[in-house]
């Protein structure tokens, strides 16, 4: 136990572990992603998928604490890595190579950031409606909380649809840069498949941005009516 411990306190086990939390987020996101996009066929889709998830409470709330612990988890380690990393080398480079290094590689830490900030925000915004409460407790003609209506009101705002696009940028490029270095860090990468694990990240990222980008400016430029 005490073996197995240490190597998961090693820079090596921690990034193992922050490959796997990561890769858990990923997964999340994907399908939160698809699950949203149901905006498109009504308010009766959306907000009968709202209401199966509140169905199930144990359910939810068991997915709901397992993502924090995971978005905790994984945070801690990457801030853990990056101290060590800087006490390891403390004076910069005098100059920078970046002929390897993608711009999502280089940007994680910044596009980490954003990422945080624009989780808390949506969960204020939408989740607990602490920011815009006008529409909480709105019911749709089938008795179930409106989400579809608060979703459509949501993205009527310019200042709302401009932050949701930002956070958009920051999913893009940490996404695109952390699953394809998650199969490199849990040893999935093979010769044979080099070019399927290099496009993994950038596609999935593709995808999310895509899918989320098109409920925002649907509903933004009226595709998608309250």
């Amino acid at each position: 136990m005490t073996r197995l411990l240490n190597h998961f306190q090693s820079s090596v086990g921690s990034k193992m572990v922050m490959a796997l939390t990561g890769l858990g987020l990923v997964t999340y996101v994907v399908f939160h992603m698809l699950g949203n996009l149901q905006v498109f066929e009504g308010s009766h889709a959306l907000n009968r998928y709202a209401a199966f998830l509140r169905d199930m409470p144990i359910l939810l709330w068991t997915a709901r604490l397992g993502l924090l612990s995971l978005a905790v988890l994984h945070i801690g380690l990457a801030i853990r890595l990056g101290l060590r990393n800087h006490r390891a080398r403390p004076v910069a480079y005098a100059v920078h190579e970046y002929r390897q290094a993608s711009f999502a590689s280089r940007t994680m830490a910044v596009s980490g950031l954003v990422l945080v900030l624009f989780i808390l925000f949506h969960l204020l915004h939408l989740t607990a409606g602490v920011i815009d409460p006008t529409s909480a407790d709105r019911l749709d003609a089938e008795g179930h909380r409106d989400v579809y209506g608060k979703v459509v009101h949501a993205f009527q705002n310019p200042f709302i649809v401009a932050l949701y696009l930002v956070g958009q940028l920051g999913i893009g490029l940490h996404l695109s840069h952390a699953v394809t270095s998650s199969f490199q860090t849990l040893g999935l990468e093979y010769a044979a498949f080099s070019r399927f694990f290099k496009a993994a990240g950038p596609a999935v990222a593709l995808v999310v941005v895509l899918g989320n980008v098109a409920i925002i400016l649907g509903i933004f430029l009226g595709i998608v009516r309250g």
